[in-house]
């Protein structure tokens, strides 16, 4: 029995809708987003991209997820199946940018609370140090990538541990194709556990990632709901109401890959501790993760009234040109806020 056709249906439908719902995005940031959003565009646009990129890496992919025992065989299912070492590769990028992925979202839940909280701090993004603040991403995507790679790549030992199951039930020979797998431990012939520690170093490394960059939107997040709520503090009416708007599609933003990658991703990490058997159904993560990148730009595109009322049609050609006009020079002021 091989892999379910409905999953790679999903995945070439998710990749499709999040390549024209971002590029529709991108065009919409370029034209309607005004002096307003400041160098806010830019963490918008890297956004943007990133969810692009993050599609066509799992395009590449297309990963088969299954639980075994104390283990999880996470193999590729695309064209790069039986290219071993571009098939692990791909593999690690895909894994690697669910830590760019929530890295991202804290930087801008930073960029969230400067804007609200501590606007007098806002030359931190100013000019080309917006950039700077990709960094941190950068380095979280490359610890966590070099972790599923040296940590949770194959061997002999894991190869054996799944060839049954992986003929069994996919039809695929556990040598020819390309995988990573997270094991544990394994039982010995006393059937004491035998622990794989690179292989829980690595666990525990994703999870301390995962918690460090929730726990950072979680507190910013806070902070910055207190102060739009604050009534005492200036703020122009209009500056207040876009801050919220742009509050609001953050955090939405920050919910769906919670429920569509980190739950889903923490979950498929505990339950081989247990030996909790899930079988075939950890392609269901494969599933929700494959709706991030597809589903992430429709909350900005409907959220920020100004893209609404484009989609919509509800301005007038007039209102588009002065917007165009005002997005060329947001560039030259600091950010929401500042007004």
């Amino acid at each position: 029995m091989a892999v379910s056709p409905y999953l790679r249906i999903c995945q070439f439908s998710c990749f499709f809708i999040a390549i024209i719902a971002n590029t529709v995005l991108l065009y919409l940031i370029k034209i309607r987003a005004g002096s307003s959003f400041g160098r806010y565009r830019i963490m918008m646009i890297s956004f943007s991209l990133y969810a692009i990129i993050y599609a066509t890496i799992e395009i590449l992919t297309l990963p088969v997820m299954h639980l075994h025992g104390s283990g999880i065989l996470f193999y590729v299912n695309s064209i790069l199946k039986h290219h071993i070492t571009a098939g692990v590769l791909m593999s690690t990028l895909y894994c690697g940018s669910f830590a760019f992925c929530i890295s991202m979202l804290a930087t801008h839940f930073i960029f969230r609370y400067i804007a609200v909280c501590r606007n007098n701090k806002l030359y931190y993004f100013e000019g080309n140090k917006v950039y700077l603040w990709l960094l941190p991403p950068a380095i979280l995507f490359t610890i966590w990538g070099s972790s599923i790679f040296f940590n949770f790549g194959p061997n002999q030992l894991k190869r054996d541990y799944f060839r049954n199951v992986t003929m069994q039930l996919y039809d695929e020979d556990i040598d020819k194709v390309a995988f990573i797998a997270p094991l544990y431990y394994v039982h010995g012939e006393d059937g004491g556990r035998i622990f794989q520690f690179p292989d829980l170093f690595g666990a525990f490394l994703s999870c301390n990632i995962m918690s460090l960059c929730f726990t950072t939107c979680l507190v910013c997040a806070y902070k910055t709901y207190k102060k739009l709520n604050d009534f005492s503090t200036q703020m122009s009416k209009r500056t207040r109401a876009l801050n919220k708007q742009l509050f609001w599609t953050l955090g939405l933003q920050t919910l769906l890959p919670c429920f569509t990658q980190y739950m889903p991703v923490g979950l498929i990490f505990i339950l081989p501790l247990f030996e909790i058997e899930v079988g075939k159904a950890g392609n269901l993560v494969g599933v929700t993760c494959c709706l991030y990148p597809a589903m992430d730009p429709l909350i900005a595109l409907f959220m920020i009234d100004r893209f609404r009322n484009y989609i919509l049609g509800k301005e007038s050609p007039s209102t588009t040109k002065s917007s165009k006009v005002s997005a060329v020079n947001s560039d030259n002021h600091s950010s929401t806020g500042k007004k």
